[in-house]
């Protein structure tokens, strides 16, 4: 049974390739530009999951999936997976699915396609939807090591990050475990934090001084929008308006999954405390 990690380049995939190297299963590396760590697997193979073409390589001899989503040429790849043998797919998808006002995010659509096109199809699936990654923060490390300030429309926005390392266990649980085929997991971390509070506890992780200064919405507008598209920046700014000083509630299925406590982000932060220093 061999899996394939698509992304595997990025932090989850990359983290989830590595754990199912180390338990023995035989992995197949995917990324758009053929480059990542095979991790003792197969050599890494070209995917491109908006290229079809590419598609058919990828997936022959393959049994099961970690997919990141990507709209646009989902039904196609669920169709030529299910033509290669493939027989269960967990994908990486969205807690944004569950907001009240999901059909109105763009983030929340994009995911919702591709667990569609898998809910449609006669292959097996588990949705794998975390809410805020606790690396996230990493985009706070440049100004931090210059000694600048945290700039924010919202510091006072609240999420439950979650470790990387807790998502991509989790993952492989989807993978690997079949009473998880056909669940929806909703994974966050185990605390609810502001913003202000995250950059806190980095500056007490790496032993510098983090200041957080407010921003004008539009002015953190322009700076998402230089790299994100301008519908999901919008998005993200009005999540942030919403939750701006409003705890909630982590949810418990990382933990239920994995059978025991997830990692604090105050535990993150000392694992990373190099970036920011």
């Amino acid at each position: 049974m061999t899996v394939l990690v698509t992304g595997a380049r990025g932090r989850v995939g990359r983290a989830v390739l590595h754990r199912l190297g180390d338990a023995g299963v035989p992995v197949r590396a995917a990324s758009a530009t053929a480059e990542a760590d095979p991790a003792g697997g197969e050599p890494p193979v070209h995917l491109d999951l908006d290229d079809p073409d590419t598609f058919p390589a990828a997936l022959k001899g393959i049994r099961r999936v970690f997919l990141y989503a990507r709209p646009g040429t989902a039904e196609r790849f669920v169709r030529e997976a299910a033509d290669a043998g493939v027989e269960h797919v967990a994908l990486l998808s969205s807690l944004a699915i569950d907001a009240d006002d999901a059909q109105d995010s763009p983030i929340a659509r994009l995911h919702l396609e591709v667990e569609e096109a898998l809910r449609a199809s006669a292959l097996s699936w588990t949705f794998v939807r975390p809410g805020a990654f606790a690396t996230n923060a990493l985009q706070w490390a440049a100004p931090i090591r210059a000694g600048r300030s945290v700039r924010l429309a919202y510091p006072d926005t609240y999420s439950e990050p979650v470790h990387e390392g807790d998502l991509a266990d989790v993952a492989v649980r989807a993978l690997l475990d079949d009473a998880h085929r056909g669940a929806v997991l909703r994974i966050t971390g185990p605390e609810s934090l502001s913003a202000r509070r995250q950059a806190e506890l980095i500056g007490q992780a790496a032993g510098v001084r983090v200041a957080v200064e407010r921003i004008g919405r539009e002015e953190q507008r322009a700076q998402l929008a230089a790299v994100l598209p301008e519908a999901f920046a919008d998005t993200m700014l009005t999540y942030q308006e919403q939750r701006d000083g409003r705890p909630g509630t982590p949810l418990p299925d990382a933990e239920r999954v994995l059978g025991r406590s997830t990692v604090s982000f105050a535990a993150w932060a000392r694992e990373h405390a190099a970036a920011f220093r």
